[in-house]
């Protein structure tokens, strides 16, 4: 399943991207805030969604916590 993420900041839009990448959730930049990203567990949808959850959560503690995501359906 793919999942679209929009930021606050497109400048920062390819960390995010990179970041998701080096753990297992392949993607591609879609938009100038936007990135599109495979949930990593592909056959279990909760999983791999709570794995990506836990993935921004992450980043966001990195990149300060004034960048938002967005998740678009």
């Amino acid at each position: 399943m793919k999942v679209r993420l929009r930021l606050s900041d497109p400048a920062l839009a390819d960390d995010l991207l990179d970041f998701l990448q080096r753990r297992d959730c392949p993607g591609e930049r879609v938009g100038e805030a936007m990135i599109e990203v495979r949930l990593p567990h592909e056959l279990d949808e909760k999983a791999g969604r709570a794995e990506l959850d836990f993935y921004l959560y992450i980043w966001q503690s990195l990149h300060g916590w004034g960048t938002r995501i967005n998740i678009v359906e």
